[in-house]
Formats: structure tokens, C-alpha cells, sequence
């Protein structure tokens, strides 16, 4: 029988390392932005496997780890996953198989509500239409990290996105290319949209644009990915990676129409809490 237990992120560490196959160092980061971790035993009392819950803007707790492949895997998944629905009845997680398999994940109550995309393939070429009211503008430009911040909170609601720490939209975050990245303002001067470029020679990787809410429909998505496209080309790019997190099925259709390929698709399940 398995035993899921409260443990402290750091103290969960070991296992999260195995989990993902890195050493604990590499996520001395993500563990400080934990709110919570459990571990969980096997009959022999060995630890195999390890969960974290990472706030959520909007879905209460992102889960993070799993449980060791091989026979008890499932059994172990669920045991953790129970336990953290007791700590935070609303979650999600990924289901991956070598950590959450879907078994497990359907036997805890969770449902599929989404997905991470990754799509792939040459630039598109269509030219940008920003959309009377919009504005885009290179992120380069943009001083205020006031904007910065309203403009990347307009993922917020996007099951996948997590809490955006201060540090990430400072000038340059995280190797960010920011004269290809791209910034929308409305006819107000809010920030209201965003999509960020990172550039390894002739490829460009991207999240698709963030949107606020009252902006989506108005075809500012589409404008702002088009124009990062357009000067990814200018600057000499061929191809594209595109990643999204809880994207609609009509704007993944709308990045395949542009030729793009799914490449990758691991399903997002979630329990509401209610």
C-alpha cells in the first residue's frame, strides 16, 4: 500500500530530481515557489514518487513531479494526487505518462480541459493587419514594466500559466529577444496583449500571444504573431516553434491554417473544487 505524506519542498527535492532526470540544483527555483509537497512510499518503504503545487493565477495549484515508472506507478500517482486534492481541491496537471498516467489522474477525479501544444514549421509569411484601436510595438521599446506586467497577466486566466514573478519582465528576462517580441496597446494606452521571442540562429520560439480577455476576437492574436513573424524574417529566421498553454481548438486551427504542424500535445487535467 502506498502512503502519501506532507513533506517540505526542499525535502522533496531528491525525488523531483529523478522525476525529471536533473540535478536538485536545477530546481532550487521552482521548489521556492512551492506552497506545499508530498512524498509518497511503497510497501518496502522507499520513496517513489514526488509532488509540489505551484500557486496558479487562476486555477488554484499547478501540480509538479509524479511517480517513478514501473508496475506500483499508478497506484503511487494516485495516492499523491488524493492527498494533494485535500490540500488544494482545485488543480491541474499534466499527463504525462512517465510521471502522471492517465489512469491515475482519471481515477482522482481529474478531467481533461486542455492541453501544451508545441507546433513547428517555416515562418509564415501573411503580413500582419493590427486590428483599428490596436497598436503593436517591440517590447524594446517599452520602459514600463508597469506595461510589461499588465500585458503578461494577460495569460492570467490560460490554465498552464503560472504566477509571473517581478523579475521576468525586466528588460531582457530570461535570454528574450526583444526586438523581435511585440507589445499591443488599445486605444487607451493599456497593455493588453504580448508575445515574446527567443532566437537560436534561423529558428524563432515563441508562446503564442497573450490576450486580455476583453481584446480576444478582435483579431489582435493573429496581428501580434504575425508581426513577430514578419520581423523574425527581416532579421533573417526561417522556422518557428510555437508553444501554448490552454489555447482554444479554434486558435490552434488558426495556427495550422498559417501551415504550422502539431508536433507535440500532452493533454491538461484539472479538478475544479467544486
Amino acid at each position: 500500500m502506498n502512503v502519501a505524506l506532507p513533506a517540505s519542498p526542499l525535502s522533496a527535492l531528491p525525488v523531483l530530481a529523478r522525476l525529471y532526470g536533473c540535478r536538485e540544483e536545477d530546481l532550487a527555483g521552482t521548489a521556492a515557489q512551492l506552497t506545499a509537497a508530498l512524498t509518497v512510499r511503497d510497501a518496502a518503504g522507499l520513496e517513489v514518487g514526488a509532488l509540489g503545487l505551484r500557486p496558479s493565477p487562476a486555477h488554484g495549484s499547478e501540480v509538479l513531479g509524479g511517480a517513478l515508472p514501473g508496475d506500483g506507478q499508478r497506484d503511487a500517482a494516485l495516492a499523491l494526487l488524493r492527498a494533494a486534492l485535500t490540500v488544494q481541491p482545485q488543480l491541474y496537471a499534466y499527463a504525462e505518462p512517465h510521471l502522471l498516467p492517465v489512469t491515475a489522474l482519471e481515477a482522482a477525479g481529474l478531467r481533461s480541459v486542455g492541453a501544451y501544444t508545441r507546433m513547428t514549421g517555416l515562418l509564415p509569411t501573411v503580413p500582419p493587419v493590427v486590428p483599428a484601436g490596436f497598436r503593436a510595438v517591440p517590447l524594446q521599446q517599452v520602459a514600463s514594466l508597469h506595461d510589461r506586467m499588465a500585458a503578461q497577466r494577460s495569460y492570467a486566466d490560460r490554465i498552464g500559466h503560472t504566477l509571473v514573478p517581478p523579475e521576468f519582465v525586466q528588460p531582457g528576462a530570461g535570454g528574450c529577444d526583444e526586438t523581435l517580441s511585440r507589445l499591443a496597446y488599445d486605444e487607451a494606452g493599456i497593455a493588453v496583449g504580448i508575445c515574446r521571442v527567443w532566437r537560436d540562429g534561423g529558428e524563432v520560439s515563441c508562446t503564442t500571444p497573450g490576450i486580455h480577455p476583453a481584446a480576444r476576437g478582435s483579431g489582435l492574436r493573429q496581428a501580434l504573431l504575425l508581426s513577430v513573424c514578419q520581423a523574425a524574417l527581416a532579421a533573417g529566421a526561417v522556422t518557428l516553434r510555437l508553444d501554448a498553454w490552454g489555447d482554444t481548438p479554434q486558435e490552434r486551427a488558426a495556427d495550422e491554417a498559417l501551415g504550422l504542424t502539431t508536433e507535440e500535445c500532452t493533454p491538461i487535467y484539472a479538478a475544479t473544487g467544486k
